[in-house]
């Protein structure tokens, strides 16, 4: 007896052919990383299809993984819509496995430091002070932060961004004000992957692959990075002409009769407020998380001692 497909259910078996014919091989792997994902979460469930079938199908062009144990990528719901965000982690990532850098750190600068720029010689002299307490961490004064990259060739850049623009940035994100929100929760992270976010565009500039490309625009519709204007073309238009793949690929759900796909609401379909539905999504994500992390322990997150590098 074959079983009647949700809207959401069936958009991840269209997801799952068009993945299959951009990268076969993670095509499985990664579906099913997205069906736990969803399974888990009622608020994925009621988003706008389309914007499913983008955030899933951009997993594959971008090489991305939903390995949640990784803590590369996510599938988060915003404003009814499903949003392929990336972590500070997967930006670093994708620049270390398409050939951009040989490693990357990002580091806050406190006002009692010694840090000198010296733009022209492209140099940073940091000599950090390390507070004794978590209080004392927090009540420090920051002057800004930097990244220091190492290229393929050796030579050592770095991107700088005053607290200024820091908070400018912060203001412009959506419920950034929200006790919720990972720039208050994290705030530091956020910090670090702010400046990560305006090294990368300088990072894989000249001949960006494909993979760079479309986590670029992606970037570019969900957070306006480096403050530009949202493209208005949807990043799925560099799918429409992906060709259907054979019905024989194995699918992840139990056979069906093919369904038009559902018109979403333009509405909270839940009713809740921005902050609840935050608030539910992560602890919806964490329990999905540690299901997956006693399936994945051979793959370890890209962190040192809560340092945003790899090296």
């Amino acid at each position: 007896m074959t079983k009647n497909l949700s809207v959401w259910e069936q958009t991840l078996k269209t997801a799952h052919g068009k993945f299959h014919s951009i990268n076969k091989a993670k095509a499985t792997s990664e579906l099913g990383f997205a069906l736990q994902i969803f399974q888990g979460n009622d608020y994925l469930q009621k988003c706008d299809p389309t914007s499913i079938l983008n955030a899933v199908v951009n997993v594959a062009r971008t090489s991305i993984t939903l390995n949640p144990v990784m803590k590369l990528a996510y599938l988060i719901p915003r404003d009814n819509k499903c949003v392929l965000e990336f972590s500070y982690m997967g930006l670093v990532a994708m620049l270390r496995d398409n050939g951009c850098i040989k490693s990357i750190s990002a580091h806050i600068v406190y006002e009692n430091e010694e840090f000198d720029y010296q733009i022209a010689e492209n140099k940073i002299i940091h000599k950090p002070n390390y507070a004794k307490t978590e209080a004392e961490h927090n009540s420090r004064e920051m002057i800004g932060c930097y990244s220091r990259a190492t290229l393929p060739n050796n030579e050592i850049v770095y991107e700088f961004m005053p607290m200024w623009e820091i908070d400018k940035i912060r203001k412009f994100s959506k419920n950034s004000s929200s006790k919720y929100s990972a720039w208050n929760t994290w705030r530091d992270e956020m910090i670090k992957k702010s400046v990560i976010k305006r090294h990368f565009k300088m990072l894989i500039s000249g001949n960006p692959t494909e993979a760079l490309s479309t986590a670029l625009r992606v970037e570019f519709e969900n957070n306006a990075l480096l403050g530009l204007q949202k493209e208005n073309q949807s990043v799925l238009n560099g799918f429409t002409e992906v060709s259907e793949v054979s019905e024989q690929i194995p699918s992840l759900f139990e056979d069906s009769p093919t369904e038009e796909l559902a018109e979403a609401e333009t509405t909270n379909p839940l009713g809740m407020t921005d902050e609840e539905m935050e608030a539910e999504m992560e602890a919806q994500f964490l329990k999905t998380a540690g299901v997956m992390k006693e399936k994945q322990s051979e793959e370890t997150p890209l962190e040192n001692n809560g340092q945003m590098s790899i090296e």
